[in-house]
């Protein structure tokens, strides 16, 4: 089985990068699966109903979620009835939305869970590894798929060694930074961070410009995501589907040309 992720889409250039170079990327890779973590795709913040049909019209299967979950208002009504999208099992509020889904691929039960960090996390409200020991008694899968969105390198680092002989695959998102420590941990796909689909020539997707003048200057600024072309970022990742362990993980970036 082969599983692409995109790390976090971040606004509408992070957006239209990804709806206009899905196929590319499918035909290219061929993969059975794919998960997107989207939850920066409205304007930088949030995800709305209309970009979440966007993305599965689009191929995406699976839509993970982050601190910015619930940003957008409108998504408490809709998050319920989302059924392909799932939201940190462990923020608050906990009873809107699924914290993981389970898809058939290939004959396989797939879960995809999704988790926000502690460090430095303040939407956290009870530690990854305690929510996660809660969430396998549950979970009747296959193949485990976990997207950890959080700050800290070392946080994800020792989730994903301390969990892997029990999930499938760990991937970090959160800091829109791709890593370059993808690797197979007894089995587990692992990267610390899978970087973001969002305009290159920014800070972290938002518009440089203001973020100097508030960072540096102190200005009283809107959050403004940036314009421009778009890196596309994510993994590849290969499973043997007689032992439902993963045996290969390549990274994924298209940097806009020029």
């Amino acid at each position: 089985m082969r599983v692409l992720f995109l790390g976090d889409i971040v606004a509408k250039s992070g957006r239209d990068a990804v709806l206009a170079k899905l196929n590319v990327l499918k035909e290219q890779y061929q993969p059975d699966f794919v998960i997107a973590n989207a939850e920066n795709s409205a304007h930088g913040k949030g995800i709305t109903f209309k970009i979440y049909n966007q993305l599965l019209l689009a191929g995406v299967d699976v839509i993970t979620l982050g601190n910015h979950a619930f940003s957008k208002t409108e998504i408490l009504n809709h998050l319920p009835s989302m059924n392909s999208a799932i939201r940190p099992a462990n923020m608050e509020p906990f009873h809107i939305g699924k914290s993981y889904v389970i898809k058939e691929v290939n004959g396989k039960r797939v879960a995809v869970v999704n988790l926000v960090g502690k460090v430095f996390m303040d939407v956290c409200r009870e530690d990854p590894v305690v929510t996660m020991e809660k969430l396998l008694k549950e979970i009747d899968a296959d193949m485990i798929f976990v997207d950890l969105h959080a700050e800290a390198t070392a946080e994800k680092m020792t989730f994903a060694n301390y969990f892997a002989p029990r999930v499938t695959t760990v991937i970090g998102t959160h800091t829109h930074v791709q890593t370059a420590d993808e690797q197979i941990i007894n089995g587990c796909a692992y990267i610390t961070d899978a970087g973001m689909c969002g305009v290159y020539a920014s800070i972290l997707g938002r518009d440089t410009e203001e973020v100097i003048a508030r960072s540096i200057y102190n200005e009283s600024t809107r959050y403004t995501p940036a314009q421009g072309p778009a890196v596309i970022s994510g993994v590849l990742i290969d499973i043997d589907e007689k032992t439902n362990r993963a045996n290969r993980i390549e990274r994924i970036q298209i940097r806009p040309k020029g």
